[in-house]
């Protein structure tokens, strides 16, 4: 009822875990009809806590009820408008743009509002070629809110949202999106370290039969690439990676659906973060500087990610200087988007320069980090 497994709610019971957060204990007395007084709340406390109520069920809900939406006692099925899944598009690519700039935070609740609408009232009322619109748009909102649990650091609320986009892609029958899912599946493996799953799902993203735009087919040969980088296979990695790069150079299409990102750049900076993965750091801040030096500004927060990962490079590359400014201009773009994919790089630069970590510059950086 709470949408917790039964080892954490026995944990509770046993008092070898406590839950002291507000939003917790709403939960648990709202559901099981509790006093708000029961569970150390003030009278009031459900009725103002409500709509953190319904946000706690879709961002914080351990176990079985992981990331959830709340799930009403009778689905509205009330006719909808088709102009909605034009809006909902056009509302995504403003969401993705601003979590480019902002980070996940500043996203996360409109995407968590509008995935509430259309699994509760627009998929339940809708027909035929309408609903495998919202479908597929629904499969949008929901990979993009794995995305951004992804750069939470919340790895498992974003499997789940990935997998709950493939069911809606599938239900479509929709191979561009399937494809583009399975990619992104691939990538959550490689930030998993599950290297050989990453690149059984790149390989499956590449084999989805359709017109799959070139940029999803290049972005799969770069998970396949950082996949096939950790086992340290260097030829299949150089391969992956100059297959990305000819499918990039060869399209010339306008880059405003799924894949767009995928750009010159980009594969710039996924060939840099492969080289330094099979332990060439000489050639990774090449490809680094390369990348950033034609990122485009509306990705930022991922600029930050790079520049933490040049700052790797350059410890690897025993250029303590170079790593530690670096890294201090990754930690001002982290404090303003929030990414925890930013500072777990930056703790991983801490970790490259620990032969250095006497002087003041590292000890400066580590307390910077450290703060964050």
């Amino acid at each position: 009822m709470c949408g917790y497994s039964q080892s954490t709610i026995s944990r509770l019971e046993r008092g070898r875990q406590s839950a002291r957060d507000v939003d917790v204990l709403t939960l648990v007395a709202d559901r099981l009809g509790m006093d708000p007084s029961e569970v150390g709340l003030a009278g009031d406390a459900l009725h103002n806590a409500g709509v953190n109520r319904r946000g706690f069920l879709g961002t914080t809900a351990a176990a079985a009820g992981l990331g959830m939406l709340p799930t009403p006692a009778s689905a509205t099925r009330r006719p909808v408008n088709p102009a909605v899944v034009g809006h909902l598009r056009q509302l995504r690519a403003t969401l993705v743009q601003s979590d480019g700039l902002y980070g996940p935070h500043a996203a996360m609740s409109a995407v968590h509002d509008h995935l509430t609408v259309i699994e509760q009232q627009l998929l339940p009322g809708a027909h035929g070629l309408l609903r495998r619109e919202i479908l597929q748009t629904g499969s949008e909102w929901a990979e993009f809110a794995g995305w951004l649990y992804e750069d939470l650091g919340r790895p498992e609320q974003a499997l789940w949202w990935s997998d709950r986009a493939m069911e809606w892609a599938q239900e479509a029958d929709d191979p561009v999106r399937q494809a583009f899912i399975l990619m992104r599946k691939a990538q959550q493996s490689v930030g998993l370290g599950q290297q050989q799953r990453a690149v059984g799902l790149a390989s499956a993203a590449l084999r989805v039969r359709g017109d799959v735009p070139a940029r999803i087919r290049a972005s799969a040969h770069l998970q396949a690439a950082h996949g096939h980088a950790l086992i340290g296979g260097e030829l299949p990695t150089l391969r992956a990676l100059d297959a990305a790069q000819a499918l990039v150079e060869g399209d010339e299409a306008v880059n405003d659906q799924l894949g767009g990102y995928c750009n010159h750049a980009y594969v710039y900076a996924q060939r840099a973060t492969c080289y330094l993965r099979l332990g060439k750091p000489t050639d990774a801040v090449t490809a680094y500087r390369q990348a950033l030096g034609h990122w485009p500004a509306i990705y930022q927060r991922e600029r930050g990610l790079h520049l933490a990962r040049l700052a790797s490079a350059h410890a690897a590359d025993r250029a303590p200087d170079a790593a530690c400014a670096t890294a201090m201009e990754a930690l001002e773009i982290s404090r303003e988007t929030e990414s925890r994919r930013t500072t777990a790089e930056l703790q991983r630069v801490i970790t490259g320069l620990a032969p250095w970590r006497r002087t003041a510059m590292v000890q400066d950086l580590a307390e910077a980090v450290a703060a964050v």
